[in-house]
C-alpha cells in the first residue's frame, strides 16, 4: 500500500458523516488521531518505534479509534499497515514516515476535528449540558433529591448583609418601642378619664431626665 492514498480525504469525510458514531465518539477518535499524527510529523519522534505503532488492544485505541471504522481506513491510507507482533498482538505500524505528508495529514485531521466539535468549542460542554438535562428529568421524576450548591459571598457582600440585618433589627426594635409607648399612652388616657382618684405623676420625659415637672394642680391644689 502506498504511504499516502488519494482516498485519504474521503476516509475523513466518511468519519465525519458516519451516523453510526456519536459526536462524542468522533471527537475522541479525531483527538487521538491528531496526537498520533502530530508525533509522526515531528522528525525526532518519528524516529522512535513506539510512536510508529499502535496496539489495537490498547484501551485508548480500542475505545476511541476502533468504534469509528473510517479512522482505521484513514490511518492505513497515510502509511500504517495492520500486522501482528511476536506476542500475537495486532498492531497498526508504519515503517517509513514522510514528515511533509504527515504535516498535511495533521492539518486534515485538525480540520475534521473542528467540523465535528460542537459550536461552543467543547465536547465537554455539550456532555455537561446533556447530563444537566438528564439530572433535571430525574429530579422531576422524584428519583433523587435536588442538590443545592453552597453560595459563596465576598467579604464586602458579607459586611453589607450584616449591616442590613443590623438595620432590620433596629427598625423592628424601634417599631416595638413605638407600639409599647402608644399602648401606655392609651392606657394612661383611659385612667385619666375614668378614675376619679387619678393624680398626675412624673411624666416619661421627666423620668428619663431625672427632673420632676410640677403641674398647676401640684402647685396650687384643687380649687
Amino acid at each position: 500500500m502506498s504511504s499516502y492514498s488519494s482516498n485519504t480525504g474521503n476516509y475523513l469525510q466518511n468519519l465525519v458523516l458516519d451516523s453510526s458514531s456519536s459526536t462524542e465518539q468522533k471527537v475522541d477518535c479525531l483527538k487521538l488521531m491528531k496526537v498520533v499524527i502530530k508525533n509522526l510529523a515531528d522528525p525526532i519522534k518519528a524516529q522512535d518505534a513506539k510512536y510508529r505503532q499502535l496496539k489495537l488492544e490498547n484501551p485508548k485505541v480500542a475505545t476511541k479509534i476502533l468504534p469509528c471504522p473510517s479512522a482505521l481506513d484513514y490511518l492505513k491510507s497515510v502509511g500504517f499497515t495492520e500486522t501482528i507482533d511476536e506476542t500475537g498482538a495486532k498492531l497498526l505500524k508504519i515503517e517509513k514516515v514522510d514528515a511533509v505528508k504527515m504535516t498535511a495529514s495533521l492539518q486534515e485531521v485538525t480540520n475534521a476535528l473542528t467540523m465535528v466539535t460542537p459550536k461552543d468549542g467543547s465536547i465537554a460542554s455539550a456532555c455537561k449540558k446533556a447530563r444537566y438535562v438528564e439530572e433535571k428529568k430525574e429530579e422531576t421524576a422524584g428519583s433523587r433529591p435536588k442538590t443545592v450548591l453552597p453560595v459563596k459571598f465576598s467579604e464586602k457582600q458579607k459586611a453589607r448583609m450584616l449591616m442590613e440585618e443590623k438595620e432590620k433589627k433596629e427598625r423592628e426594635a424601634a417599631k416595638a418601642e413605638r407600639k409599647r409607648n402608644a399602648l401606655l399612652l392609651k392606657r394612661d388616657k383611659f385612667v385619666r378619664e375614668n378614675d376619679s382618684n387619678w393624680t398626675s405623676g412624673v411624666s416619661a420625659a421627666a423620668a428619663k431626665s431625672g427632673t420632676g415637672m410640677s403641674t398647676f394642680r401640684d402647685r396650687y391644689g384643687e380649687s
